[in-house]
C-alpha cells in the first residue's frame, strides 16, 4: 500500500495535474462529433482528444486533432445512469452521470463580474452552472417544468396586529343578534 504524503492530506499539490475519476457527458458541435466517433471506433481516442480543465474545474479547453474548443462543465437537472456490457446480455452499472461538458468554438464569458455582494455573486455563479435542460429533446426546460420553485416565507403577522384582529372578532361576535349551534355525535356519522 502506498503511503500518503503530508502535501496530499492538506490539499496542497505541487504543479501536479488533477486527475478526476468519474463520468460526464461531452457535447461537441455536430461537425466534430464524427471525428470523436471515428477515434472511438479506431481505439485511439487518447491520441486525438485531450481535455484540460482550469483550477475552478468548471472551464477548460478540449484539443481535438489540433483544434481547440472552449468548455464549460454544467450540472444536469437529473442523473443519468451509464452501463457497460461485454456479452450484450448482462449489463453492469458503471456510474451515475450528473454533469455535462459543453464544448463550443467561441470562448464562454466569465460570469458574475459585477460589484454585487459576495453572497449574491456566489449565488449567481452557482445558478449559471445549472443546466436548464435534460439530455434528450423531451426534457427541454426540465428544470423549470419539473421542479417547483422554492417556497417564499410569508411574513409573520406582528403580535400587536394579532391582538387587534382578535379584539375585532370578539366585538363583532358580541354584537350578533342571534346565534345557533348544534352538537354532532361522531358515532352517528359512522353508521
Amino acid at each position: 500500500m502506498d503511503s500518503i504524503n503530508d502535501q496530499d492530506i492538506s490539499g496542497e499539490r505541487s504543479n501536479e495535474e488533477i486527475e478526476l475519476e468519474g463520468q460526464f457527458i461531452m457535447r461537441v458541435p455536430e461537425d466534430r462529433a464524427e471525428t470523436i466517433h471515428k477515434a472511438i471506433r479506431d481505439g485511439n481516442v487518447h491520441k486525438k482528444l485531450s481535455i484540460a480543465m482550469n483550477t475552478d474545474l468548471r472551464h477548460g479547453e478540449v484539443w481535438l486533432e489540433g483544434s481547440k474548443l472552449h468548455t464549460k462543465l454544467v450540472d444536469l437537472p437529473s442523473t443519468v445512469e451509464s452501463y457497460k456490457t461485454s456479452d450484450k446480455k448482462k449489463f453492469y452499472k458503471t456510474a451515475d452521470i450528473c454533469q455535462m461538458l459543453i464544448c463550443t468554438e467561441q470562448p464562454q464569458e466569465q460570469e458574475c463580474k459585477s460589484s454585487d455582494s459576495d453572497e449574491e455573486t456566489a449565488n449567481k455563479l452557482r445558478k449559471s452552472y445549472l443546466y436548464p435542460h435534460g439530455v434528450t429533446r423531451p426534457l427541454k426546460n426540465m428544470r423549470k417544468r419539473r421542479f417547483r420553485k422554492k417556497m417564499l416565507k410569508t411574513p409573520e403577522m406582528p403580535a400587536a396586529d394579532v391582538a387587534q384582529q382578535l379584539k375585532y372578532l370578539l366585538t363583532t361576535d358580541s354584537l350578533a343578534e342571534s346565534y345557533k349551534y348544534e352538537l354532532v355525535d361522531e358515532s352517528d356519522d359512522i353508521q
